[in-house]
């Protein structure tokens, strides 16, 4: 995120610009597409819904997706009043 945010700022380095730069951007993560949300800078990416499968030939229980939760189904709610 910082990387992307110097590049966007041409490595301004203040705190304020910073700020701005990083207020609503989005950037690559190992786990997906992560977004600062503007409103609260809450970093908000996609969930993973997953239950543990019995497989008699492991020795482990193995993961199993249910389902890929959106940011956008979630209802996280804005907090501060900035």
């Amino acid at each position: 995120a910082i990387v992307t945010a110097l590049k966007k700022t041409g490595s301004d380095t203040k705190t304020n610009t910073l700020i701005k730069a990083l207020e609503g951007m989005s950037f690559d993560t190992p786990k997906g597409v992560m977004t600062f949300r503007k409103e609260d800078h809450q970093a908000m990416q996609s969930m993973y819904h997953f239950r543990i499968k019995n497989d008699p030939a492991m020795a482990w229980g193995v993961p199993e997706l249910v389902r890929e939760i959106k940011p956008e189904e979630m209802n996280v709610p804005v907090r501060n009043q900035r």
